[in-house]
């Protein structure tokens, strides 16, 4: 049977099996509408209601920050002596009342390391109103004055001055030289030094059996020791590191010369031991003092001292 194909009685149109299935028409899309890809419309409703919660949320978060429930109500303070709570509370800028969240624990700690008596501090704040603070103070170890001055100021380990006192309060007193009082704050003397001193006063009952009184140091650097017997000890120059290393040895002197026929320490008769060269010391006692011959008429005058810091 032969089949036959039929011809459609319509006109053809030239060129249309020419393109490509693949290519769209210029001016369409064929994946998407320009209705879909237009923002989806929010009803004024809805914006109207975030708006209003993030007003809320702004206005509870300003509440929490200066509100009651987190509002500084204690400040606690451990490890105080002769400072105060308030001041240490004031040295490190928080307020009862103030907001705990505002509280910069590191900024609080740096500005109470600044203050003269403090050594350590912590700030910590504990939710919702507690801030605590831990410090620990520098303690006196030695009073200070200068020259002639009565005024008398505790002096920290590492000689700084931390004020003023009535009183040595049982403390070894340090003499410097003549000049203005130093204020708080200040290095009164090499820290070196001062270690030194304490050494000094804390060695010498094993020693020799005797207590210092006091240590005094003038414009030359030359140290002397009084006991408290009243006798002196002369150490010599202790401006610098070498110098004042060189006091382990003159001590050495001290105990080499105690005792067996030679220093008796304990007497009232000793006036001073110079152990300047600590390998040839010398000893003075008051019952053995030269008498001192007066001038006669017309003598020549004495010639003018010399410079005692050569």
């Amino acid at each position: 049977m032969k089949i036959r194909r039929r011809n459609s009685v319509l006109p053809k149109v030239p060129g249309i099996n020419s393109l490509e299935r693949t290519e769209p028409l210029r001016g369409q899309m064929w994946t998407r509408s320009e209705r879909a890809l237009k923002e989806p419309d929010v009803h004024w409703a809805w914006r109207g209601l975030a708006a209003l919660t993030a007003v809320a949320e702004i206005a509870l978060l300003g509440w929490l920050w200066g509100g009651p429930l987190l509002s500084v109500r204690t400040v606690e303070v451990f490890g105080t002596r002769h400072l105060s709570a308030r001041q240490v509370a004031d040295d490190a800028g928080i307020a009862q009342g103030s907001s705990i969240v505002s509280v910069d624990a590191q900024a609080a700690q740096e500005r109470l390391l600044q203050q003269v008596w403090v050594r350590t501090a912590t700030v910590q704040p504990e939710f919702p109103n507690v801030v605590v603070i831990r410090i620990s103070e520098w303690q006196p170890i030695a009073v200070f004055h200068a020259g002639t001055s009565t005024k008398l100021f505790w002096l920290s380990d590492q000689a700084v001055v931390l004020g003023a006192t009535p009183n040595t309060g049982g403390l070894v007193q340090v003499q410097g030289p003549a000049g203005n009082d130093p204020r708080t704050g200040d290095r009164a003397i090499d820290p070196q030094l001062l270690t030194a001193l304490i050494n000094i006063q804390r060695l010498l009952p094993t020693l020799v059996g005797q207590d210092v009184a006091s240590f005094t140091f003038d414009s030359c650097g030359d140290l002397t020791m009084v006991a408290k017997k009243g006798w002196k000890v002369y150490f010599g120059r202790v401006y610098t590191p070498e110098e004042i290393a060189s006091l382990r040895d003159k001590l050495s002197a001290l105990k080499a010369i105690a005792g067996n026929g030679n220093v008796d320490y304990s007497s009232t008769d000793l006036e001073y031991v110079n152990v300047m060269n600590p390998s040839e010391p010398a000893v003075a006692y008051r019952s053995r003092e030269p008498v001192v011959p007066s001038p006669s008429p017309g003598a020549a005058p004495a010639p003018a001292a010399p410079n005692p810091c050569r």
